[in-house]
């Protein structure tokens, strides 16, 4: 592991068992990069946002459908007060073309719908985490 200060990573998701989920696949993601990591977990976007603004996480992990504040939003609202922000990943169950192209559009580093691949997902999140906001982004046709 890494032996410098842990990399903070918000993953932002209304189920708790879908959090406690992708808590399991960053730490994957963060050993398989020989990083370490500390995680904040929200269940609601007002929460996300609150954590995001207090620990600046290298990395956010974000359900779309969040109660209080969207993960569209989120990312909006992010973007507006840093000019620079960490990559975003959406895992969500919108799973409509036009919502991946809103999501990867408003500046989603990635979109993956539910159920997803969870090696894909640990892919992302490793780069993600290595490369921070110059990570390779998901295009948006394609």
């Amino acid at each position: 592991m890494s032996s410098s200060t842990p990399d903070r990573v918000l993953i932002a998701d209304p189920d708790a068992e879908e959090r406690a989920r992708l808590v399991e696949v960053v730490g994957e993601a963060a050993k398989a990069a020989r990083r370490s990591v500390v995680i904040d977990q929200a269940a609601d976007g007002t929460t996300a946002m609150a954590m995001w603004s207090e620990h600046a996480p290298r990395l956010v992990v974000c359900e779309i459908l969040l109660a209080g504040i969207s993960g569209l939003a989120l990312l909006r609202r992010m973007k507006s007060e840093r000019a620079t922000i960490p990559p975003v990943i959406f895992v969500t169950r919108m799973s409509r073309e036009s919502d991946r192209y809103w999501g990867l559009r408003t500046g989603a580093h990635a979109y993956l719908t539910k159920p997803y691949d969870d090696e894909i997902l640990r892919n992302r999140i490793a780069d993600a985490l290595l490369k921070g906001p110059d990570a390779e982004r998901q295009q948006v046709f394609g």
